[in-house]
């Protein structure tokens, strides 16, 4: 009986140290090979829609998204689209720009150094008036948030909410929706454990870039891109808290008008990369952590 025991607990401590050395040489790889990756953008605009990432096509024909993707690269802007059951809506639009109709969203852009700004209505009607918002919005740092119950500075806006994206959209490949949505269930599930729906926001958006990296999550006000594909759902947890208290940094530092000296990477064996930084600044804030 005892030897049997030994040769069982050996076994099984082998196991343990095959999977450890397994995940430790993963991790290697992904800090050596992941950061860099992530392509350079001052702003980053989500289109909210209605429809669930499982609604969304392989690739969007929106012409909106099409037309405003053009604009934002005089600003070095990112625009894609992004889901959640709480994030606000265009109450006259529930579409995804497949049917050749009139469209219109509610959108969230996110800058470097200013507050999220919320626009209720983006349209094509509009659009060079909203392109103008946003490129005002990417290019300051003083910037004011706009919602329907009136404007919002920096400070309570970085005190309230840590916004976090995972990327799930299966239709353009099927290691976001496997990946991402795991990910996505796990964050879900930890954040409702810990009671944090009003600290933070959880949502789905589409193709960020660099599928094979999935699960791919942005993580705002930082912009950071982090990669949570090697994440098992214990480690949800720890990434969730590491999140929490580098929120918790900045919004101390926007408090007492410190200024902001660039954080080291968030999650450093996942991270790809940070929204106001190239590919040559991204490489060297990795070294460092």
């Amino acid at each position: 009986m005892s030897t049997s025991y030994t040769l069982l607990s050996s076994t099984v401590i082998r196991r343990i140290i095959i999977r450890a050395n397994a995940r430790a040489f993963s991790t290697t790889q992904a800090r050596a090979t992941l950061a860099g990756t992530v392509p350079y953008h001052e702003s980053y605009v989500l289109l909210h829609t209605h429809q669930p990432l499982s609604q969304y096509p392989p690739k969007s024909k929106s012409p909106l998204w099409k037309k405003l993707t053009l604009k934002a690269r005089s600003w070095g802007g990112i625009v894609n689209f992004s889901w959640s059951s709480t994030q606000p809506v265009h109450p006259g639009y529930s579409g995804l720009g497949e049917d050749g109709g009139e469209e219109f969203y509610y959108a969230t852009a996110f800058s470097v150094d200013g507050a999220p700004l919320h626009i209720p209505e983006v349209s094509l009607a509009n659009l060079d008036d909203v392109a103008g918002r946003l490129r005002e919005h990417a290019r300051s740092t003083q910037v004011t948030q706009e919602t329907e119950e009136g404007r919002i500075d920096r400070e309570s806006e970085a005190d309230a909410r840590l916004h976090l994206y995972v990327c799930t959209h299966g239709s353009r490949d099927c290691r976001c929706g496997d990946t991402g949505g795991d990910v996505a269930k796990a964050l879900h599930e930890e954040i409702t454990k810990r009671g944090l729906w009003d600290r933070l926001s959880l949502g789905q958006v589409a193709h960020v870039g660099g599928h094979k990296y999935a699960a791919n999550v942005l993580v705002f006000p930082l912009g950071d891109w982090c990669v949570l594909g090697t994440v098992q759902p214990e480690d949800v947890p720890q990434v969730l808290s590491e999140a929490l208290v580098r929120h918790s940094e900045l919004s101390s530092q926007v408090s007492s008008g410190s200024s902001r000296t660039p954080a080291l990477p968030l999650c450093p064996p996942f991270w790809r990369g940070r929204m106001g930084l190239d590919k040559d600044d991204q490489l060297e804030l990795a070294a460092r952590s």
